[in-house]
């Protein structure tokens, strides 16, 4: 009866954004436009490159490299195999989902078991720097974007060390030396380029839908626009830091909206993580306190280190 219920509600919910597309298909198309421009324009570029070397670096055993070089710092500092020292060093480099997608694919390949793999995904969630020096830096300015960006990663780190603490220290097995068959380069390219492919049209349509149910809560509720912003940074991240370039607010508040909005990273990429995880049946709940967590943290730096320096 419940989940009659819950249906009952997304189908009534379904059929008024079908209302909304139909009637205000002008809004809907410049909603779409935007989306379309910010994935060509920085998630595609960004993303998809490193999608597809992460991927063959993976298969061709570069985690293995990565695990044997940070296999003491890592399982020290957060307690999990240095295979994750992996997904670390590329979510850094590349942005969400890549965090994600890479934590998925070490625990496919056998290189992380499960209970690291959730406790990876926890401290593997950063935007990617040249989205905060570029994109960042031109809406406030480049000082405030390294100051966001030092604050945004140091504040995850934290997070993968707040859930370490209770755990036991990790102890590398040894592993049984077997004879790797290395797979053609050309068939591995291939491969990679079409898990990629998915992954990176998959972030479209979803960033494309939450810009447009942004828009549809902006046309209905007509809020001030201090909620506008907030309400449009927590669906996507990406609309609500650019809307806080027309906001009469000081850089000061700018700076906490911009480093809570990337450090939370908006429902829109949540919906992409849980796309990614639900493969392996990785738990979302804790990487959504993790978000909090990392938010909070994030928030309290940006602001002691605004404080020193302005």
């Amino acid at each position: 009866m419940q989940k009659n219920k819950y249906n009952y509600y997304i189908l009534i919910i379904l059929l008024f954004f079908l209302l909304f597309l139909i009637t205000k298909n002008k809004d809907v198309l410049e909603s779409v436009s935007f989306s379309i421009s910010l994935w060509k324009n920085n998630l595609f570029p960004t993303l998809f490159p490193f999608f597809v070397v992460s991927n063959l670096l993976l298969q061709y055993g570069f985690a293995d490299i990565i695990g044997n070089l940070l296999n003491k710092p890592i399982s020290r500092i957060f307690k999990i195999n240095g295979n994750g020292g992996f997904a670390l060093i590329i979510s850094l480099f590349s942005g969400f989902p890549s965090g994600a997608k890479n934590t998925v694919n070490l625990l496919k390949n056998n290189k992380i078991t499960y209970e690291e793999a959730n406790k990876l995904l926890l401290f593997t969630h950063y935007s990617n720097p040249l989205f905060i020096i570029g994109f960042i830096g031109n809406i406030l300015n480049k000082e405030l974007a390294y100051l966001i960006l030092f604050s945004h990663i140091l504040a995850g780190l934290i997070v993968g060390k707040i859930f370490s603490i209770n755990n036991k220290d990790y102890v590398r097995l040894k592993e049984k030396k077997e004879s790797i068959k290395i797979p053609s380069f050309s068939k591995s390219l291939t491969e990679a380029i079409n898990d990629s492919l998915n992954t990176i049209f998959m972030l479209l349509g979803i960033v494309t839908i939450f810009t447009i149910f942004s828009c549809l809560i902006r046309n209905y509720l007509k809020l001030p626009n201090i909620y506008d912003v907030l309400i449009s940074g927590i669906l996507e991240m990406t609309q609500g830091i650019n809307k806080l370039l027309y906001l009469n607010i000081s850089n000061y508040l700018k700076t906490i909206l911009t480093t809570f909005f990337i450090s939370f990273g908006g429902i829109s990429i949540h919906i992409q993580v849980l796309s990614i995880i639900e493969e392996v049946k990785l738990k979302y709940k804790h990487f959504f306190i993790a978000r909090i967590i990392h938010s909070i943290v994030a928030i309290m730096l940006v602001s002691i280190l605004y404080f020193i320096i302005y």
